[in-house]
């Protein structure tokens, strides 16, 4: 039921934290993205009121030119005023490159042009065939300054026209702004002097550049603004001067705030899944423990029975002869034996759990102790019917351990051998290497799963296999502890031709004293005295 409980908290609490998660990360990107628009907005803000700034100062000094020479000319002497703007035009408007004076019936009064005769009459002549009737001078309001801004024969022009009223009848005034002028000299001069810094050009209708860099890798940063009145159809454009770092800067932010965010959000979720994995492992090892106790329980429980049944039936007498007697008194130590070696596994694994193992090392033959747990564990051989053999290779040193916890360890083999071997015939070696010396159980059951193998050691970890052997599922912890305590280390296999192996290697000097044991082989004697059980499972 617990189990069900966390698996439906699994799948609800992670869902809703992944999708917290996800809309938290994409609202902090959303607000992140925001204020850099807030503040590009804010730029490009700056960047319209000069822009505007300068549409303005451009337009003021055309119509301050317009309203210089109009206000110059008087219709009473129209010729004469005309000659006398032509002689100092280049002073008061050197921008306008001819004058006009028309009558109401659009018959010219006076004209003059800054320009050689050929020009002057191809102005002229070109003003009074397309430029005058594009004015629509007939809507024109009295004392109104217009302007018009088109191309005429390929060529730019920009016309400023304003009518007036003289004794009673109505006159034109024209002039001609010179936009090659205005490009040559005026532009250059004001854009230059900006102290801003910034990067200007003029661009038509069509997009073409008519002064200035190009400004087409801008991008956000550029703003355009039309002149509204006299030069209508150009649009000044205005740029930062570190537009590629302001460009560069923001992709390096939006990367930045994105990889933080996704950073968090990872974060964020790996640490709910560790917390989240971290019970599962908890919960599971609380079944472990729980399952551990119950095992443990049985174990006691199981040659106190034993030991109890065979003591009242000698206590009582029904024995039918003296072999049988024999017989009842070696299932009661063989138990005794085996509650043994489990309590003292018991002991030894809940030192092992507080962190205080304790090890006494002396020199000892890792041999003799072999073939003493081996001795120790006879009556299990017997009663399990499993054959033994012993088999030294190389020459055995001094090694300085501990007695008890090899002798142990090699009793879990041993049980775990039996318990899983299906009565099969077991192996024990004991073989010297140049850097260590190992001992491995072998039997020639059915093997270890190969899903169980990287889990055997675990503490509590039995295989499902064979789920009616019983067992505790610390054995093979408690080997593994006691070869890592020795600067070791153990592990478990499958043999190629069926069975599993399961053993510890202790590390060796070079330079100990060997005795001379050479590929000797032993098999169990009968000792009345056990000092271990054997306990413990794959």
């Amino acid at each position: 039921m617990q189990h069900w409980r966390f698996r439906v908290v699994y799948f609800v609490l992670l869902p809703a934290i992944v999708i917290s998660a996800c809309v938290l990360g994409y609202f902090a990107y959303q607000t992140a993205a925001q204020l850099i628009q807030l503040g590009e907005k804010s730029i490009a803000y700056s960047i319209l009121l000069l822009v505007e700034d300068r549409v303005k100062q451009v337009e003021s000094q055309i119509i301050s030119a317009d309203n210089e020479v109009f206000n110059s000319l008087d219709l009473e002497d129209p010729d004469n005023s005309v000659i006398s703007w032509r002689a100092k035009a280049e002073t008061i408007s050197p921008s306008i490159r001819a004058v006009v004076i028309l009558r109401s019936k659009k018959e010219v009064v006076s004209y003059a042009a800054r320009a050689s005769g050929k020009d002057t009459k191809r102005f002229l002549h070109l003003f009074l065939r397309q430029i005058v009737p594009a004015l629509e001078l007939e809507k024109l309001p009295v004392g109104r300054l217009k302007h018009l801004h088109r191309s005429f024969q390929g060529s730019t022009y920009l016309i400023s026209y304003k009518a007036i009223r003289h004794q009673g009848e109505r006159y034109y005034l024209a002039a001609h702004q010179d936009t090659g002028y205005l490009v040559r000299e005026v532009f250059p001069k004001l854009f230059s002097s900006d102290s801003t810094k910034q990067l200007y050009n003029i661009i038509n209708e069509d997009n073409k550049l008519i002064y200035g860099p190009s400004l087409a890798r801008a991008g956000d940063y550029l703003v355009g603004y039309r002149f509204p009145t006299t030069l209508y159809t150009w649009r000044l454009q205005v740029a930062p001067p570190e537009v590629q770092i302001l460009k560069s800067k923001v992709r390096t932010s939006r990367f930045n705030q994105a990889a933080l965010i996704g950073l968090s959000l990872g974060i964020i979720l790996l640490g709910t899944l560790f917390i989240l994995f971290a019970a599962d492992k908890e919960r599971r090892l609380n079944a472990l423990k729980s399952e551990f106790i119950a095992n443990v329980s049985h174990e006691l429980k199981t040659p106190l029975s034993v030991i109890r049944m065979f003591g009242e039936m000698l206590l009582t007498g029904r024995f039918r002869s003296p072999e049988k007697q024999q017989e009842y008194v070696e299932n009661i130590c063989s138990e005794a034996e085996r509650l043994s070696g489990l309590i003292e596994n018991v002991l030894d694994f809940a030192l092992l759990e507080r962190g205080k193992p304790h090890y006494q090392m002396q020199d000892c033959n890792l041999y003799d102790l072999v073939a003493r747990a081996i001795e120790n564990f006879h009556y299990r051989f017997e009663r399990e019917r499993a054959d033994v053999r012993l088999v030294l290779l190389g020459e055995i040193p001094l090694l300085r351990v501990d007695e008890q916890a090899i002798m142990l360890s090699v009793i879990n083999l041993l049980d775990n051998a039996v318990k899983y071997g299906a009565a099969t015939p077991i192996e024990v070696t004991v073989e010297v290497f140049p850097g260590e010396i190992q001992i491995r159980v072998r039997d020639h059951g059915p093997g270890i799963p190969p899903g169980d193998l990287r889990r055997i050691f675990e503490r509590f970890y039995r295989t499902r296999r064979n789920p009616k052997v019983r067992g505790t599922g610390i054995g093979l912890t408690l080997v593994k502890q006691t070869a890592e305590a020795h600067m070791g280390r153990a592990w478990a296999e499958n043999a190629p031709d069926g069975g599993a192996i399961v053993g510890f290697a202790i590390p060796r000097d070079e330079n100990t004293q060997t005795v001379v044991l050479r590929d000797k082989e032993a098999k169990p004697k009968k000792q009345a005295n056990v000092n271990s059980i054997p306990q413990g499972a794959h």
